[in-house]
Formats: structure tokens, C-alpha cells, sequence
């Protein structure tokens, strides 16, 4: 799934991506099928294996339908300059938290956390205007269910929201 998704970043631009947004997805959904047929037989809890399932299950299942309805509109704010500088933003706070993360897990994750909450509060109102309020409940159920799972007591609500 990592090696599909640098190797799409790599090939397509953000404006390319709106022609073949629902080519992608369904190429990430099938590959998020062998994922879990591969999976299938781990006994045992991992993090990395509900990771992938909380990131991607909803895509994947009830929600593809408006993935593919908004790929394309995602892939716009993407070219937007408020948007690249919020991901900017987020790029720089995230390597801020990787230093922090040899001095103790606890404040890797607060940081992470901060880092997170600054993208969203920053990208929210722009996929807002430019996609709407599905695109955004979309955006807000993928980082719930993902972080959810990998940072536990982050509280993103007031960003999601």
C-alpha cells in the first residue's frame, strides 16, 4: 500500500489526480484487499494491522462512493496554495515531534497530536469551501478512525468539528 502511494505521488501530479481519482481508489481498495486476505490468518494484536484497517476499511466499504465523488475536488485543494502552505505547516510541526520522540513516547504523541490538530484546523476551512460539508464529514470520519487507533487520547474533536 506505502510502496502504491509514493509510487502514485511520484507519477501523477495533484493535477492529474482528478482524471483518475476513481481509478486510484479502486487500485488502493484492491490492494487494501489482499492486505486484509494476507492479514487474515494473524492471530495476535498489532497496531500496524488495525492501523491500515482503520484507515482504510470506510474507504474501502460504506464510504468509497464518496471518495470517488470527491477525488476529484480533493485533488484541487491539493494545488491550492492556502492548502500546500497548511501542508507545509503540518510537514514542519511533524518533524518537530520526530525530536521529541527520543526523549519519550508521551511527548512524540503530544506533539503529533498538536501537529494534527494545526493541519486540520488549517486544511478544514478550505476543503469546506471548495468541496463542502460531505467532503469535510469524510476528511473528519477517515482521521477519527485513524487516529483513534494509532493516538488513542488525541482529541481532535474541536478540529474535526
Amino acid at each position: 500500500m506505502l510502496d502504491y502511494a509514493t509510487k502514485l505521488q511520484a507519477e501523477t501530479g495533484a493535477m492529474q489526480f482528478p482524471l483518475q481519482g476513481g481509478q486510484v481508489f479502486n487500485q488502493l481498495c484492491s490492494i487494501y484487499t489482499d492486505f486484509k486476505e494476507c492479514v487474515s490468518s494473524v492471530r495476535c494484536d498489532s497496531l500496524s494491522i488495525d492501523a491500515v484497517h482503520a484507515s482504510y476499511s470506510y474507504m474501502c466499504g460504506t464510504g468509497q462512493p464518496l471518495f470517488q465523488k470527491h477525488a476529484g475536488c480533493f485533488a484541487e485543494v491539493e494545488a491550492q496554495k492556502e492548502y500546500i502552505s497548511c501542508k507545509i505547516a503540518a510537514t514542519q510541526a511533524i518533524s518537530e515531534a520526530q525530536g521529541a520522540k527520543s526523549a519519550s513516547t508521551e511527548a512524540y504523541l503530544t506533539e503529533m497530536c498538536r501537529a494534527m490538530d494545526g493541519y486540520l484546523r488549517c486544511s478544514h476551512p478550505i476543503i469546506l469551501a471548495k468541496c463542502g460539508t460531505d467532503a469535510w464529514t469524510l476528511v473528519s470520519t477517515v482521521t477519527r478512525d485513524s487516529l483513534g487507533v494509532t493516538m488513542p487520547n488525541c482529541d481532535m474533536h474541536k478540529a474535526l468539528f
